[in-house]
């Protein structure tokens, strides 16, 4: 490609993708999160704060063409990520999962000369930010608190997946007798949620991920969770995992990851919900009047 010509075809292609933020910023994250899970740690947010994020940064890109005019803007965006604790050895996994994200949403109209443009395109982009990163190796490395966390040898602690397994199928039981939390979930097949979860969690003990799913933020995002929700689900994971023979010690640790998890999916208002498609409406389940929480073990 001549001249410009890579900046001004990823800057239409930006304005031909705007109906499609949420599903684009979705795969890229899903994409991230997959193939560096501890990247959950620099992105941690909920859906709306992933989106924005998201459409911050394609929202810079659109005015791509002038690069010399967006640099400050890429600078202190560099910044940012340092104090997020971004790397630069992260930058190829975030090219890739951009690319992957767009072919997922552009499917066969996703050309070749396009997939060039966005990869030429990063690389310049990349190469600003990078040169801030070389000025501050170790920069704002520690003000952030992280609230995702991680526990490697949890799996092998806890008795290996099979032990896991067996917590959440005796947890998803609980949740689907349950006349509230149950509520969620009664139209989708238990099995599959009790999969999901194990290879979820099982990297998150230090296993090997086979988790191909959605992050938390945004397999959650259209569904109205509270706190008082997530102290339920507390409840019952909790008794699930001693009713399984685990000490206290081992119930802390599992309850420790599973809580960091909590603030990328909890809502205060119906309003935090993001729908994945036009028309849909966020999932919300009403507290019977007759309701009784579950009771500690």
């Amino acid at each position: 490609m001549q001249g410009i010509e890579h900046r001004l075809i990823v800057r239409d292609c930006i304005e031909q993708l705007n109906g499609n933020m949420t599903e684009l910023s979705m795969f890229f994250y899903t994409h991230l999160f997959r193939l560096h899970p501890p990247l959950q740690d620099v992105f941690n947010g909920g859906a709306p704060m992933l989106n924005r994020k998201f459409n911050n940064m394609l929202a810079t890109l659109k005015n791509i063409k002038h690069l010399e005019k967006i640099a400050a803007a890429l600078t202190s965006m560099a910044e940012r990520h340092l104090a997020y604790h971004a790397e630069m050895a992260h930058f190829p996994v975030f090219k890739t999962s951009l690319l992957l994200a767009l072919h997922d949403v552009l499917g066969a109209s996703f050309s070749a000369k396009q997939e060039a443009a966005w990869s030429r395109v990063f690389d310049e982009v990349s190469a600003i930010m990078i040169a801030v990163f070389e000025q501050h190796p170790t920069a704002l490395k520690s003000e952030v608190s992280l609230p995702v966390q991680h526990d490697n040898h949890l799996l092998h602690d806890i008795g290996g997946e099979a032990n896991v397994r067996a917590v959440h199928q005796r947890f998803y039981d609980m949740i689907y007798d349950d006349d509230f939390l149950g509520r969620f979930f009664h139209h989708r097949a238990k099995h599959l949620l009790v999969k999901k979860q194990t290879e979820f969690m099982v990297a998150a003990f230090g296993g090997i991920n086979h988790y191909r799913g959605e992050p938390p933020a945004f397999v959650h995002m259209h569904m109205f969770i509270t706190q008082e929700m997530s102290d339920i689900r507390d409840i019952y994971l909790r008794n699930a995992i001693l009713a399984e023979g685990l000490d206290e010690s081992i119930c802390q640790r599992w309850l420790a990851i599973d809580r960091s998890f909590h603030a990328s999916i909890e809502k205060t208002s119906e309003d935090e919900c993001v729908m994945r498609c036009w028309g849909q409406q966020p999932t919300v389940v009403k507290k019977p009047t007759d309701y009784s929480s579950p009771i500690v073990h």
